[in-house]
């Protein structure tokens, strides 16, 4: 039975937007920032990062990173990027989610909004999953977009 949750996480990034929207975008860089914590590894296998491209990943521990990602992108401009992503373990889907970025300028730099519709294959527990993941990601993409020395 499938089940249904819409989480959204914001971030205040002290950046200009032009910026943000490269180091989301960057294949190198999201690379940097996707992992949650220095634990986990996401490694891109296929990018192409356009309406109608698609992005392939491994991720999870370092050690052994279980999940794959397949994801398609729907909209990729400097406001908004939406694309359509699903998780897998073992050939196994266990979700499916519209992930949709949204980027404005604020006066501190960049605000940005991430809104993820979610449907899990495998119950509810995995939200807290998605959550925490997103919520680390999001941490990294922040510190790494701010500091011009790290790019």
């Amino acid at each position: 039975m499938a089940d249904y949750e819409t989480l959204t996480l914001d971030r205040a990034i002290r950046c200009a937007p032009d910026r943000l929207f490269h180091v989301i975008t960057d294949r190198d860089l999201r690379q940097r920032w996707s992992g949650p914590d220095d634990e986990s590894v996401v490694i891109i296998d296929h990018y192409d990062c356009r309406p109608g491209g698609r992005e392939e990943t491994r991720c999870g521990p370092k050690e052994a990173p279980e999940f794959n990602t397949t994801s398609l992108f729907h909209v990729v401009t400097p406001e908004f990027i939406s694309l359509t992503e699903t998780l897998a373990v073992g050939g196994e889907t266990m979700s499916i989610a519209l992930c949709g970025h949204e980027i404005s300028a604020s006066a501190t730099g960049s605000a940005l909004r991430v809104t993820l519709q979610i449907t899990s294959l495998v119950g509810a527990e995995l939200y807290d999953d998605y959550r925490g993941g997103w919520s680390g990601a999001l941490d990294k993409l922040a510190t790494l977009a701010a500091d011009p020395d790290r790019v």
